[in-house]
């Protein structure tokens, strides 16, 4: 064994000798620089996070990692931010509670570097994927249904000629286009056990190429699972593949109503439903932060009536905005989220 090690070492070392005679340049590793970035006024984490490691929605990682930071929106003029690696971690330069000074801040780098560009949120895009796949159904009548196909079939699918009842053919032309939606279970409220509907799951949609009267006909269009009759219609929402970021004009708190697809556990890139919408002010484009409440626990040294401070779960962003509720797309989860856990609007 040790003649084999032997044989081995001597080995190598021809090899770097002859590499060396050949003139071949040895590897050389280059030592991780670090940023240091002082916080202005007018910073986000979210912003920051999109400034440095081109990635807005790492802010709740920096949140989570830090628990100097008990309330995201209180980043203060001052405080330090490290940035090495794809990471950052924040250096508090403030006590907890202190209101700081509102005033300008140069950056400062430990390396020369290119000038920071400043951060302007409102122009942050993200890529939705599609759509959320449903909604709420909180008492709007279908336009109509799907009563038949031409060949009696009961699963329909892409390509597939239907007949439809319409409430109001008149008003229906060829070409026309309605989205398909199925209706599912009963949403009740986590906390409060109020109704609010039915979840909508989104089927697909149809066009229509026909009309005979009072009879209506219309092909299928793309599905996203096999369509039935007594599908109803609805108005045909295009899938928004990218919307603009943007804060919430009013500081609002909600709840998880409803979940995609009815899965229990719900992480980055899901789509939940949640209880505010457009009459408190929740538009498409804003952002949510993901709590619950955090308990101190038998093991804990703190009273059991010690308020400790949120956990952070992740970060959502709305995609589709009705009178009551809103979907969220998951941007970033940094623990499983569930049904009933809170959510509350940046404003800041």
């Amino acid at each position: 064994m040790r003649e084999s090690m032997t044989k081995q070492i001597c080995t190598w070392l021809s090899l770097l000798t002859l590499m060396l005679t050949m003139g071949f340049a040895l590897p050389t590793f280059a030592l991780e620089q670090e940023q240091t970035y002082i916080i202005k006024k007018g910073d986000t984490l979210w912003g920051i996070s999109e400034r440095f490691i081109n990635d807005p929605y790492y802010w709740p990682n920096l949140w989570a990692n830090n628990p100097d930071i008990t309330n995201p929106h209180l980043i203060y003029p001052g405080d330090e931010i490290r940035i090495f690696g794809g990471r950052m971690v924040l250096v508090p330069t403030y006590p907890s509670g202190k209101v700081a000074e509102q005033q300008e801040t140069p950056v400062t780098e430990t390396a020369p570097a290119a000038k920071v560009k400043p951060a302007v949120v409102e122009k942050t895009t993200l890529k939705t994927g599609g759509g959320s796949e449903g909604f709420i159904h909180a008492g709007e009548k279908p336009l109509g249904i799907i009563v038949d196909s031409v060949d009696n079939r009961s699963l329909l699918t892409e390509g597939d000629t239907v007949f439809l009842k319409m409430n109001d053919p008149a008003v229906v032309s060829v070409g026309d286009t309605y989205g398909l939606y199925e209706r599912g279970e009963k949403v009740i409220h986590p906390t409060t056990g109020e109704s609010y509907g039915n979840m909508m799951h989104d089927l697909g949609y149809l066009q229509v190429t026909s009309l005979q009267g009072k009879i209506v006909t219309a092909k299928i269009g793309k599905v996203f699972r096999e369509v039935e009759r007594g599908a109803e219609l609805y108005d045909y929402v295009p899938p928004v593949m990218e919307i603009s970021l943007k804060k919430a004009k009013n500081e609002l708190e909600g709840h998880i109503l409803a979940t995609q697809a009815e899965k229990l556990t719900q992480g980055q890139h899901d789509v939940v439903f949640v209880d505010l919408g457009l009459e408190d002010g929740l538009n498409v484009g804003n952002m949510l932060y993901i709590t619950r409440p955090r308990t101190v626990t038998e093991k804990s040294l703190l009273t059991p009536d010690t308020q400790l401070p949120d956990d952070l779960l992740g970060a959502a962003v709305i995609i589709e905005s009705r009178a009551k509720t809103a979907a969220a797309l998951i941007v970033k989860s940094v623990k499983t989220i569930y049904r009933g856990d809170q959510v509350l609007s940046i404003t800041e």
